[in-house]
């Protein structure tokens, strides 16, 4: 199987230079939502969506110059910082 240039492009942005697709995976929906829950002793739904994307943002941008590929997903996810995963590709979780 041989692969056409943009698709190597595209393997090449979720990649480290080895090749290795290393990801930093902050898609977690409701068990992150349950975390926050048990912290703050509060019910699931009454933890705050900034208060997820405010832990998202913080997470990526510490790690992200780690990892390849950042996956996060649609529903929640913060707008990754651009000077953070400069060196980073972004995968968004469909379903």
């Amino acid at each position: 199987m041989s692969l056409s240039s943009g698709q190597r492009k595209r393997l090449a942005a979720v990649s480290n230079s080895r090749g290795v697709i290393a990801a930093l995976a902050i898609d977690q929906r409701d068990a992150l939502r349950s975390l926050f829950s048990a912290e703050l002793n509060i019910e699931k739904r009454s933890v705050p969506r900034e208060q997820l994307e405010k832990f998202k943002s913080i997470v990526v941008r510490l790690l992200s110059p780690h990892a390849a590929p950042v996956l996060l997903e649609p529903e929640s996810a913060c707008p990754p910082p651009p000077s953070a995963t400069s060196s980073s590709g972004l995968l968004m979780a469909y379903e």
